[in-house]
């Protein structure tokens, strides 16, 4: 009976935990999700990436949903190498004098910035996906095994990046008394890992090559 007992308690408390919809979560269609770094990955340059917010207390938005977008750590920030477009309305690419460097948010908040996880501190760019989420709702879903549904906003981006590596977070803000600041939980991070090389290596490259042809030049 004690063995029946605990079995019940194990699916009560453990299937809730396992189906549970995240408040954010990030989403790349076509990834593959990383359970080991609990992370979805493309090795694409250019692919969708999705902002889930899930309004699990419809009198209580989230606001300020952001998308960021961040180097690795060694990377030098590079004009035009990263752009960032909603899939209804104007995108943006991004100068190298538009990077910050620390972890976002970039404005700060009373419950701490972004924890490194690896990740930063870096150059890193944000995108404000949402002033606010709308009552225009959707059904929303954890994206890794398919919990929920619940209600909230999708709100979906095309990226074009020429980087070899960039790592995405979201976070936002709760209308409560507080301002709570949430953020993605890291089972729902993403990336771009390409074998692309680097702008920065590109044009080293396109350097030498230059270089190679005067001195044939100069020898002919």
């Amino acid at each position: 009976m004690k063995k029946v007992l605990l079995a019940f308690l194990a699916v009560v408390f453990l299937v809730p935990a396992a189906f549970a919809v995240p408040a954010l979560q990030l989403y790349i269609p076509g990834g593959t999700y990383n359970h080991s770094s609990e992370t979805w990955i493309t090795n694409r340059s250019s692919f969708e990436i999705w902002v889930i917010a899930s309004n699990l207390d419809r009198n209580n938005p989230i606001y300020n949903v952001t998308l960021t977008a961040a180097l690795g750590q060694n990377t030098s920030p590079v004009s035009g190498a990263l752009t960032i477009s909603p899939l209804s309305g104007t995108g943006h690419t991004y100068a190298a004098n538009e990077y910050l460097y620390g972890n976002p948010p970039a404005t700060g908040n009373s419950s701490g910035n972004m924890p490194n996880h690896g990740i930063f501190p870096t150059n890193y760019v944000e995108y404000l996906a949402a002033g606010q989420t709308s009552n225009n709702f959707v059904n929303t879903y954890n994206m890794v095994d398919g919990g929920g549904p619940t209600h909230g906003n999708i709100f979906k981006f095309n990226v074009t990046s020429a980087y070899r590596y960039v790592h995405f977070d979201a976070y936002g803000y709760l209308k409560s008394a507080d301002g709570k600041f949430i953020k993605a939980p890291f089972s729902k991070d993403a990336e771009s890992s390409t074998a692309v090389p680097e702008p920065a290596s590109m044009l080293l490259f396109g350097l030498g090559l230059a270089g190679a042809g005067i001195v044939r030049r100069f020898k002919k």
